[in-house]
């Protein structure tokens, strides 16, 4: 009786030591982990238990802030790496017109420009003998004017006969018609009848800058030579190509920020979409996009290259469902937490959720 009492003592015993470590070993284990999660000397969140605690002077180094939670449709933001162009309607090719020689040269490469600005000089016998027609019909159809005239006031008087009048004024109408086109065959080779004889004046149609200049002192050109072209760089395009799987969320209107590649990433360009493609590539997929921008306050280029991020006036509910694909479905939930309540935001595929929960 005695030894079996003993034994018994013995075994309660022992259950009673193994409780106690493990009880020991728990709380040791528990205060371990929050003291691990919790870095000694650094201000940063740490977690303690199922809360997450950061300080005041954390949350205003890392400028956190609460407001609060609401139901709003989430429009997404297409990036896309674009070239910089021209605005057709703002460049203008000025070129030689007629066969001849550039006589002087008066613009060069990156001057400003008015409309109507002479750029440079040709020398062209053909415009010479252009303008020398014109004066001879000029000198033709005014002596045939005065002789209808002469004409008529002898018919009248019964001088001459009618038909002598009749001719007159039939030789009037025809030198006049030689006179209105010999204007028009001046005009068409670029020359002004009161002008120098065969010199051509090169004069730019717009206002802008030179941009490219292919001519020299003494060169011969032909009619189909572009001399200089000129350009307004006030107003440019940016051409981009979009994946069709994105264009259901691009409208035209929406506001697109442009980063120059080559820049420090934060100054940028605003620009608006005014043509979103109606063809789709079968080659690569996308759609052109046109973004127009004004008076850019950072320098553009055309040729350049520009990250372009597209902000969308379509929410994603009516974009395709394109933040998921049919065989993937994105599972993701973010959590924070305040002294007065805790925010709950949990986002599964294109649908977004959010809860408040008192504390």
């Amino acid at each position: 009786m005695s030894a079996r009492w003993i034994r018994r003592s013995g075994i309660a015993l022992f259950g009673l030591v193994l409780a106690v470590g493990v009880i020991l070993y728990w709380s040791r284990s528990k205060s371990g982990v929050s003291a691990e999660t919790k870095l000694p000397g650094r201000d940063v969140p740490y977690l303690d238990g199922k809360w997450i605690r950061y300080s005041a002077d954390y949350a205003k180094r890392a400028q956190v802030e609460f407001t609060p939670v609401q139901r709003s449709n989430l429009a997404p933001v297409v990036s896309v790496t674009g070239t910089v162009t021209f605005d057709p309607e703002k460049v203008a090719a000025v070129g030689a017109r007629i066969a001849g020689r550039v006589r002087q040269i008066f613009k060069l490469e990156g001057d400003p420009v008015k409309a109507g600005d002479v750029l440079a000089e040709i020398e062209s016998a053909e415009l010479g003998q252009a303008q020398a027609a014109l004066v001879a019909a000029k000198a033709h159809a005014a002596a045939a004017t005065a002789n209808e005239k002469r004409e008529k006031e002898l018919a009248e008087a019964r001088i001459s006969s009618n038909r002598e009048a009749e001719l007159a004024a039939a030789n009037a109408v025809s030198a006049r018609a030689d006179l209105q086109a010999a204007e028009q065959r001046v005009r068409a080779l670029g020359g002004v009848a009161d002008g120098t004889p065969g010199i051509l004046r090169l004069s730019t149609p717009i206002a802008g800058k030179v941009i490219e200049r292919h001519v020299s002192r003494g060169q011969s050109v032909e009619a189909t030579y572009t001399a200089f072209r000129v350009a307004d760089l006030s107003s440019l395009w940016v051409q981009l190509a979009v994946f069709e799987r994105q264009l259901t969320a691009i409208h035209q209107g929406d506001t697109v920020d442009l980063y120059p590649q080559g820049g420090d990433g934060e100054r940028k360009v605003t620009g608006s979409v005014s043509y979103v493609g109606d063809v789709i590539d079968l080659e690569t997929r996308t759609a052109p996009v046109r973004v127009e921008v004004e008076h850019p306050e950072v320098p553009l280029r055309p040729g350049q290259s520009v990250l372009a991020k597209i902000h969308t006036s379509a929410p994603i509910a009516t974009a395709n469902r394109r933040c998921s694909s049919p065989t993937t479905r994105s599972r993701s939930s973010r959590v924070r937490f305040s002294s007065a309540a805790r925010t709950v935001t949990a986002s599964k595929s294109c649908r977004v959720w959010k809860k408040t929960i008192g504390s």
